[in-house]
């Protein structure tokens, strides 16, 4: 018995052993791991250190880059100047420092133009007459006929002048045949540079509000980016200059019929009182970004039949 007693017990001690040190190799093992997880995420960290040096290093080589374009571009436009005094160029200096005016340099002495509700905008309901005496309801209406014209599309002519509604209208443009981007191109911009004169033209109130602007520069706010700035006036960017990548053609050709018109401007009775009011009040609410939380903007393209962004205004 204590022969068989003895044996058990060595049996059960030695068993016992084994499962303590796989216990105890467990514990180690999980120590292990622990101890790489944690070199590993030192590692990581030193790496997002590294990256964050180098990111401080790239940026003051961007800040580095700019200042030196910046004076590049100072250089080349005094060079521009004297070759202008050398030419006899016969146009004001102010006013074409005015419209050729650097977007870093502008400031925030600016007026954004766009929307339904912005006499300068193309987009605007003013009913005018053509060359030929037919009737627009917009200057935009009459941008989208001359396109059709420009096609030969007398359908979509129809249907643009017919339509009784801006969408209706919207729609027949999106139906040119044969549109080609390229052909557009060609005549867009004396299109609607002659869509904004009639309108000046044949509504005085809202040529005396271009005429008042003065010197002020004017910017269109659209995603087009040859007629506008490249920014709808819902986005943050559309309120700094800084980040406008369009070329504004659209706020140029503003800026050029207003000195165009204010040579032989004449102000009648009240007039001018009336006008710095309206002027005001388009400054507060209309002539800036619009919170798309606060109030509904439409878009400033239409999609052609593809889904394709159709540049058609510069609202």
């Amino acid at each position: 018995m204590a022969e068989g007693a003895q044996p058990n017990g060595n049996r059960q001690q030695n068993y016992g052993k084994p499962g303590g040190n796989r216990q105890n190799n467990g514990n180690n093992g999980g120590n292990f791991n622990v101890q790489q997880e944690l070199n590993g995420i030192k590692q990581e960290m030193s790496q997002l250190r590294d990256t964050v040096d180098m990111l401080e290093q790239e940026k003051d080589s961007l800040r580095k880059a700019i200042r030196k374009l910046k004076l590049e571009n100072e250089h080349m436009k005094k060079k521009y100047k004297r070759l202008q005094e050398k030419v006899g160029d016969d146009r004001d200096g102010d006013e074409s420092a005015e419209i050729e005016a650097d977007y870093d340099e502008i400031g925030r002495d600016f007026i954004l133009v766009g929307g339904i509700h912005d006499p300068l905008a193309l987009r605007f309901q003013a009913n005018i007459k053509d060359e030929n005496g037919i009737q627009h309801k917009s200057a935009e209406r009459y941008y989208w006929y001359k396109m059709a014209e420009v096609f030969n599309d007398e359908a979509a002519k129809k249907g643009i002048l017919d339509a009784q509604s801006f969408n209706d209208a919207e729609e027949a443009m999106k139906e040119i045949k044969d549109f080609k981007e390229s052909t557009w191109n060609e005549h867009k911009m004396k299109v609607w540079e002659k869509s904004q004169t009639l309108k000046l033209e044949q509504n005085r109130w809202i040529a005396n509000l271009l005429v008042f602007s003065d010197k002020t520069y004017i910017a269109v706010a659209t995603q087009d980016k040859y007629f506008g700035t490249g920014w709808r006036k819902n986005r943050d960017e559309a309120n700094k200059p800084i980040y406008w990548d369009g070329e504004n053609q659209g706020g140029k050709s503003l800026m050029r019929l207003r000195k165009l018109f204010r040579q032989n401007h004449e102000w009648k009775e009240n007039e001018e009182d009336e006008t710095r009011v309206k002027y005001n009040e388009l400054r507060r609410y209309t002539w800036r970004r619009v919170d798309p939380t606060k109030r509904f903007q439409m878009n400033g393209h239409a999609r052609g039949r593809r889904g394709n962004f159709r540049p058609y205004s510069a609202r």
